[in-house]
């Protein structure tokens, strides 16, 4: 195990390559002409109703911010405004770019990228660890198999079945994906002692039901009626602890008590979760629905080995995973109905709580009385079956970041011993505007966490010193704290969010702004929606060294998982094979080449999430069966051909393998890939057409279909992934 210390913030984001570059603004671009499409869909439908139709209209459903599987329909007022825009993505222009900083950070990404072994981030310092397969392995089993047990497979089925039979409910069964079953993986805790000797892992389970968002939406609804109608000090940033600590009266005559729960998260049990939420149901309206929602949402497997794994200590699947997507408002939910419990021990205005941080305020009290409340806080903490750590008659504590001090009633940053901070360098490939705001940004966050002037200028040197670091000329400088401002009625806007990078010459977003002018002027019935106030551009960042880190880790894991695979072709004659003896591989981009008398060499570039061979199956039946001849671009020329008496022939090749990954509406490698190879062809004869960008992923629609094949549940009909082409 070989420690590794990068001096430079891991958010920093190098130059990509000419082709990533091009991948992520193809993928941004087909986001917003989608948008842009549904929203033209919507206004014409809207515009053609009457007054009196729109007020019959029944209100649409909630759909909890989740986003819609289906493909928008063409809209003819756009078309031309859809050219334009993919031709700036298909003739961008770069430039070099020649910096020190971004030569370090392109070397440092080979060498990761180049190796063979993982590379293992710290819980809680900058630290990286170089672990081999083995290794990593060995750690990751050893830390499943100490709390967990294997289960089987049909418990997942089961989670999936009950989740789709909820969504229906929801009528959001059409925008959400199964539980994927993403393995577990590990971080390392070497801020414990003997961690040389004893190496201690944090394990995290990322597999989390997308009804979890759901959840989210109804906690967040139901926490924030709760805290309004109970007043209790539940703390959601550091500005409202300090806004807490400078209203205490008589503070030189006050102490601290000090306490962190342990193991909050899976120290929730389905019992306490419970009393939670039947005790918020005295303030807030909660459905029998939204009730076995958010407990459905508990159920949680760890997936490890191809297997579902389940808590030793827990005959059910509850849990409160910290990855999930409500698990922060479940905590908070729980921390609600525990300050309600203390109340019988605490003032309620003396006592506040940050997630699993807690902190009192105790008046007039001796040693020994605060000593005796501090046990009977724990008591109650304990009768909820949760145990903490407190400390009391405490005149100065540390809590998140700030020091708060009673004696001089002041407070002022505060930082772990050896955490210096590290801020992203002012050479990175980041939009401009972001590195501009840095040092306004840290000045303003310090002068929040400090008392005074005073206390900000102590404070501010490490500060100063990181920011010099970095690159950057500026000196931080107080600012006096302004009051939290009501949010303003935002105007309904759509956004192109491009990336941005350095080696990138041509203006994306001056272009972009131009199209809209040019293609939406005054007289265009789409102006009202489409113009500059409603149409805005701001630009997005690429990858940063921590996610390209992240995908070297997966990619090593997937390929020491891959390697029993051997066998890439069953073909009887091996000579045979149409891709050279890889026909078994699965997740391809391929290309046809097509040979004829009549004409120069055409190609035709298709995809499948299948296995090719099964591809290549359906591309000679689509030839010999006039009925499939309209299937694909591929087989109406063939069929031109046969019809002409022309002989031709076809030369297979695999162009391209992406990754596997989460398929999502948004995103999905493999068809982002197949995008990419017809956008960078680079001459006329490709039978595929600028029209296949917008293409439907079905690869995120089909996740449920798979796996409720054996729970004969209803489903609507769809082609299978497999026999997925390129069909304008």
């Amino acid at each position: 195990m070989e420690q590794i210390r990068y001096n430079y913030s891991m958010k920093n984001i190098p130059v990509a390559s000419h082709n990533s570059y091009r991948r992520k603004l193809l993928e941004k671009v087909e986001s917003v002409v989608r948008r842009m499409r549904w929203k033209a869909l919507f206004f014409r439908t809207t515009d053609a109703d009457t007054d009196d139709s729109q007020d019959s209209m029944d209100e649409p459903p909630n759909t909890y911010g989740l986003k819609s599987k289906r493909n928008p329909p063409k809209v003819d007022e756009t078309k031309a405004f859809e050219n334009d825009l993919f031709s700036i993505v298909e003739n961008i222009e770069f430039r070099k770019v020649v910096d020190p900083f971004q030569d370090k950070l392109s070397s440092d990404t080979k060498s990761i990228t180049s190796s063979n072994q993982l590379f293992v981030p710290a819980d809680k310092t900058k630290n990286y660890y170089k672990l081999g397969i083995d290794q990593y392995n060995k750690l990751l089993t050893e830390n499943v198999t100490s709390k967990y047990k294997p289960t089987e497979h049909h418990t997942y089925e089961n989670i999936n079945k009950e989740m789709f039979n909820l969504a229906e409910k929801h009528e959001v069964s059409d925008r959400i994906n199964v539980m994927k079953p993403t393995d577990a993986f590990v971080t390392l805790k070497d801020h414990k002692p003997n961690f040389t000797n004893r190496p201690t892992c944090r394990l995290i389970n990322p597999a989390k039901s997308e009804l979890g968002k759901v959840s989210k939406s109804i906690l967040d609804r139901v926490n924030e009626k709760v805290r309004h109608a109970t007043n209790l000090n539940q703390w959601r940033s550091t500005s409202d602890v300090v806004e807490w600590f400078s209203k205490i009266q008589q503070k030189e005559r006050a102490t601290f008590m000090l306490f962190d729960i342990a193991e909050f998260y899976p120290s929730i049990s389905e019992d306490l979760l419970k009393q939670s939420l039947d005790w918020s149901r005295q303030y807030c309206e909660i459905s029998q629905l939204q009730y076995n929602t958010i407990m459905h949402c508990r159920k949680s497997l760890l997936f490890h080995n191809n297997r579902p794994w389940v808590k030793k200590d827990n005959p059910s699947t509850f849990d409160v995973t910290m990855g999930s997507f409500d698990g922060a408002e479940i905590c908070e939910n729980v921390g609600l109905f525990i300050l309600h419990t203390l109340r019988k021990t605490v003032t309620s205005s003396d006592i506040g709580l940050y997630r699993d941080d807690g902190l009192a305020v105790l008046k007039n009290m001796t040693g020994r009385t605060a000593d005796n409340l501090r046990k009977k806080v724990i008591s109650a903490f304990n009768a909820l079956g949760l145990k903490i750590t407190a400390e009391s008659n405490l005149k100065v504590v540390n809590f998140l970041d700030v020091t708060f001090d009673l004696r001089s009633s002041s407070y002022y940053p505060y930082r772990k011993p050896n955490d210096d901070p590290v801020y992203v360098h002012k050479s990175s490939n980041h939009p401009p505007q972001i590195l501009k705001q840095i040092p306004t940004a840290i000045s303003k966050r310090i002068s929040q966490l400090s008392h005074n002037e005073e206390s900000f200028n102590t404070a501010s040197h490490i500060y100063n010193n990181a920011l010099r670091v970095s690159g950057y000329n500026e000196t931080l400088t107080y600012t006096t704290p302004e009051k939290k401002r009501k949010r303003k009625r935002t105007r309904k806007i759509i956004w192109f969010n491009p990336p941005f990078c350095k080696s990138v010459k041509t203006n994306v977003a001056k272009a972009f702004l131009r199209l809209i002018d040019k293609h939406f002027p005054p007289t265009n019935p789409l102006h009202k929606i489409f113009n500059r106030n409603t149409i805005k551009v701001s630009y997005s960042c690429l990858p940063n060294v921590r996610n390209l880190i992240q995908s070297h880790n997966r990619k090593v894991l997937r390929q020491a998982r891959d390697q029993p695979e051997t066998q890439l072709c069953n073909c009887r004659i091996r000579n045979d094979c149409p891709v050279q003896g890889l026909c078994l591989t699965s997740r391809v981009v391929y290309q046809a080449d097509i040979s004829s008398a009549s004409s120069d060499v055409v190609s035709y570039i298709g995809m499948t999430g299948g296995s090719f061979k099964n591809r290549y199956a359906n591309h000679k039946k689509s030839f010999r069966n006039s009925k499939c001849e309209k299937e694909t671009e591929l087989s109406k020329y063939i069929w031109q051909l046969k019809r002409q008496g022309t002989p031709y022939s076809i030369k297979w090749s695999i162009i391209s393998t992406p990754p596997p990954g989460p398929a999502t509406p948004s995103h999905c490698s493999l068809c982002l890939e197949e995008k990419f190879r017809i956008m960078s062809f680079t001459t006329n004869r490709l039978l595929n057409k600028r029209s296949e960008y917008l293409n439907t992923c079905r690869h995120s629609t089909q996740t449920y279909r798979r796996s409720s094949t054996n729970l004969n549940e209803p489903t609507t009909s769809s082609p299978d992934p497999s026999n997925r082409t390129s069909v304008t």
